[in-house]
C-alpha cells in the first residue's frame, strides 16, 4: 500500500515541471502557470517542500532549514508554523509577491460509483470525438466559453463531460498529468451547479482508461466551498493541506 507521504510526492511531481535539481519551473499544464516561490504539501505523516527555480540559494537554504522543523500539515485551516518567516525571507527578493494560497487535497479510487442522470462522454471514444466535432463546427456556446473553454483543445485530455439534455453541464479534465499521478480539474456552468453534475463528471473521469496506473487527486482552495462539496458528495479520502507563497 502506498503511504500518504509518497502519494504527496507523486502529486507534487505531477503538479510542476522541475529542474534537474528539483527546483520548480512552472506548472505541469499546457498554460505553464508560473510556479510559486515556495510550495509545501502535508499529510498526517510529513511534508513535501519545494522551491522555485528563481529563489536565491541563500534564501532557499534558510527556507529548507525551517522546513525541517515544520509540523505535518494535515488539518484543514492549519497554517505552517514558519509561514511568516517564509514570507519575510522571500520579501528580500525583488520578484517575490508575498501572496499566500492555501489548498486542500483528496485522493480517490478509479472505481468511483456515483448515481446521476447525466450522460457521460469520455475523451478518446467515438462519442467524445463526436462531441468535439460538434463543438468545433457549432461553437462552444457562451456558458461553456465563459468557463475558459473557447476551443475544443481547451479540454485537456483525458476528460469526461457530463451532459444535460445533450448540452455540457460539467467537465472534469486532467489539470495535471504526471508519470505516477493525475490531478482533476472540474468546471461546471453556473446553471448546473449544485445539482451533482460536477460529481458525476469527476466520477466518470476517475474511471477513464487513460488514467489507469496513476494515483488520482482532487484539490481545491480552502475558500472554494462548492468544490469541497464535490469531494464530500463523492466520499473522497482527505489527504492533507498545501501552502504556496508567490
Amino acid at each position: 500500500m502506498t503511504q500518504d507521504l509518497e502519494l504527496l510526492t507523486y502529486d507534487t511531481d505531477a503538479l510542476f515541471v522541475t529542474t534537474p535539481s528539483g527546483r520548480l519551473l512552472h506548472s505541469n499544464s499546457p498554460d505553464r502557470i508560473p510556479a510559486p516561490k515556495v510550495y509545501i504539501a502535508g499529510c498526517g505523516t510529513g511534508n513535501v517542500l519545494r522551491l522555485g527555480h528563481g529563489v536565491e540559494d541563500s534564501t532557499a537554504e534558510a527556507v529548507e532549514r525551517l522546513g525541517v522543523s515544520e509540523p505535518s500539515l494535515h488539518a484543514p485551516g492549519q497554517e505552517p508554523v514558519h509561514l511568516n518567516a517564509y514570507v519575510r525571507l522571500l520579501a528580500c527578493e525583488a520578484a517575490a509577491e508575498g501572496t499566500v494560497r492555501q489548498g486542500l487535497m483528496w485522493i480517490f479510487p478509479h472505481a468511483l460509483a456515483y448515481e446521476h442522470d447525466a450522460t457521460l462522454v469520455l475523451s478518446g471514444t467515438p462519442a467524445g470525438d463526436e462531441l468535439l466535432d460538434r463543438l468545433d463546427s457549432q461553437g462552444m456556446g457562451e456558458p461553456v466559453a465563459a468557463l475558459g473553454f473557447t476551443h475544443p483543445r481547451d479540454f485537456w485530455p483525458p476528460w469526461c463531460a457530463a451532459l444535460d439534455g445533450g448540452r455540457i453541464a460539467s467537465v472534469a479534465f486532467a489539470a495535471r498529468l504526471g508519470l505516477h499521478a493525475a490531478e482533476t480539474g472540474v468546471a461546471t456552468i453556473p446553471a448546473s451547479r449544485g445539482r451533482g453534475f460536477a460529481a458525476a463528471a469527476t466520477a466518470g473521469w476517475a474511471g477513464h482508461p487513460a488514467l489507469a496506473g496513476r494515483h488520482l487527486f482532487y484539490s481545491t482552495s480552502t475558500t472554494n466551498v462548492s468544490s469541497q462539496r464535490v469531494a464530500a458528495r463523492l466520499g473522497l479520502r482527505y489527504l492533507g493541506a498545501s501552502f504556496s507563497v508567490d
